[in-house]
């Protein structure tokens, strides 16, 4: 399922694809698509909340290092289900708004999976 928001400084896009009983998300974001970060989180058995052990694989010091485990982290907590998150994200040296705002546009499509699953 795509999830796509348009920012005054940029557009966003989580795909999210169920793969068994895991996810999948590719997170495009920006003029230059590229893939610059993987993370994966799995759920700690026996946890109330839910907690994840979260690896992180990255190729270069980019924006993506954020929002890769922070996407991958969320969902593993809100649905307890394994998430790879890859992920490419180019914004020209984005302040703490912009940042700010990013985030806040993953929270709602992360919610939007997770009411979708409802």
């Amino acid at each position: 399922m795509k999830f796509h928001r348009v920012l005054l400084f940029t557009s966003i896009q989580m795909d999210i694809t169920p793969i068994g009983d895991d996810l999948h998300v590719l997170l495009t974001c920006g003029g230059e698509n590229r893939l610059g970060c993987t993370a994966f989180s799995t759920p700690l058995p026996d946890t109330d909340p839910v907690e994840c052990e979260t690896s992180v694989i990255t190729d270069v010091e980019n924006p993506e290092d954020l929002f890769c485990p922070y996407i991958a982290e969320n969902l593993c907590k809100k649905t307890g289900q394994r998430v790879l998150c890859t992920g490419g994200i180019f914004v020209e040296e984005p302040d703490a708004h912009q940042i700010d705002k990013l985030y806040e546009n993953i929270d709602e499509m992360i919610m939007d999976w997770v009411h979708f699953l409802d």
